[in-house]
């Protein structure tokens, strides 16, 4: 894939998460969406940083992936080949990815469309008839990405932030709305 003129994809690579990587990983992931401090009550977007800094070891379909550029690491996502085991209430059999993060010092560059363009290829590879995800309506610019790339929002598997992350609901929840990409697959 060759974004700007092919400099970034040449300086750039999408590759599995090695061990020693998660440290790096739940510190890109706090800078990515610390941006989002003020979007959330405060109680859930603390539990959601929690969340975030568990950084998940591949194991049953799982897959943690990074964006290297110029030799670092500045991104990450967790791809689920059944997105039933990610607990986010998606379908048995449908791919999924989240947590897709790109430190804010790497932006502009097309590594967060890669790293969703990877986990896209890797569903279809695996034969998943669809990729399912979910994301928030303040999260603008991945939600535009998302549109760009073909999915499709599906409403009826939107959840509530409090619910996932199991606490009590709150006035202000917020709402994490679900995305669908048909891949033709089985």
């Amino acid at each position: 894939m060759l974004d700007f003129e092919g400099r970034v994809a040449a300086s750039s690579r999408i590759r599995p998460a090695a061990r020693h990587e998660a440290t790096p990983i739940a510190s890109i992931r706090m800078a990515a969406y610390s941006q989002y401090r003020k979007s959330a009550p405060p109680a859930v977007f603390d539990a959601y940083l929690d969340d975030l800094r568990h950084v998940e070891r591949p194991e049953n379909g799982t897959q943690l992936l990074v964006a290297e550029w110029r030799g670092r690491v500045v991104g990450s996502v967790v791809f689920y080949a059944d997105a039933a085991q990610a607990g986010m209430g998606l379908p048995k059999g449908w791919a999924g990815f989240r947590k897709l993060a790109v430190h804010p010092d790497a932006r502009g560059r097309g590594l967060g469309r890669r790293l969703a363009q990877y986990c896209v290829d890797r569903a279809r590879e695996l034969g998943a008839p669809t990729l399912g995800i979910h994301s928030s309506s303040f999260m603008t610019t991945a939600c535009k990405l998302y549109h760009q790339m073909g999915f499709a929002r599906c409403p009826e598997h939107d959840l509530r932030a409090t619910a996932i992350l199991g606490m009590a609901p709150v006035v202000d929840d917020v709402a994490v709305i679900a995305f669908r990409m048909n891949l033709g697959g089985r």
